[in-house]
């Protein structure tokens, strides 16, 4: 079981569009996945047509960690996605983890152990994390096998960068199996020469954590959110090479932790 953490303590660097067409590319490439939203803006859910709005509480993370099994409250969406949604009452989840044992800090991990012993039908789980250092965060690193990074040659974003390196460090402590983090340039077009400056400080500083995967800033990616659908069912002129590049990394991902079919 694979559960790769979406994350940058930062908004605005397309965590939930990797976490979307990450997912449905992983689905594509003969997975079975589950896709955690973790914001209780509920973007993710969102953008495969689940209204989290309308979901219950208990079907959101909100009733693993009261106790109910992990997935049981999945909506399999049309692209054959399974996704665990988003729920408002999400806003008082960093309170629930800290009422949970051990502040919450094992209660995903828990869970993912507890569903991969039932043998439930999932290889690959995604979850799509708030722009926050949060106990959310915590859990979901104390889970993961792998940590993404979506970033940009910006300087707010590289700062957001360091902070979330930290954050691993410090997970680390407590899942010795979780990798130094991945970096992802996403929405991905340097343009002017501090652009530059920035581009090059990823690579000379995160030299082996850098993906070789680049999505670049394609209107297709930002267009099918509003159709409710990834860029594998939207139909547009440039879709086709982001579904390439989106299978590109997922290719990457399974082959880095030893999953490629």
């Amino acid at each position: 079981m694979r559960v790769y953490a979406i994350s940058l303590e930062k908004g605005g660097t397309g965590k939930s569009s990797v976490a979307v067409n990450l997912a449905v590319a992983f689905q594509q490439r003969g997975q079975r996945v589950l896709l955690i939203d973790l914001d209780a803006q509920g973007h993710a859910s969102r953008w495969l047509g689940v209204d989290s709005k309308h979901s219950r509480p208990e079907d959101s993370i909100l009733g693993v960690i009261r106790g109910r099994l992990l997935g049981e409250g999945a909506i399999v969406t049309e692209e054959g996605v399974a996704v665990i949604p988003a729920n408002p009452e999400m806003a008082g989840l960093p309170v629930a983890l800290a009422s949970a044992p051990n502040n919450g800090l094992f209660s995903l991990r828990t869970a993912v152990t507890q569903m991969v012993a039932r043998a439930m039908p999932f290889d690959v789980i995604v979850c799509d994390l708030p722009p926050a250092r949060s106990p959310i965060l915590a859990t979901a690193l104390a889970a993961a096998t792998r940590c993404v990074a979506p970033v940009q040659p910006e300087d707010l974003v590289l700062q957001a960068l360091v902070d979330l390196s930290e954050s691993v460090r410090y997970a680390q402590q407590v899942n010795s199996s979780l990798p130094d983090v991945s970096v992802l340039r996403n929405r991905y077009a340097p343009r002017s020469a501090v652009d530059m400056v920035y581009d090059e400080e990823l690579r000379t500083k995160y030299e082996g954590q850098l993906l070789q995967t680049i999505i670049p800033m394609r209107a297709a990616v930002r267009e099918s959110a509003g159709f409710q659908q990834s860029v594998f069912r939207y139909p547009s002129g440039d879709a086709s090479e982001v579904r390439a590049l989106f299978r590109r990394l997922a290719d990457e991902l399974l082959t880095l932790d030893g999953d490629r079919p």
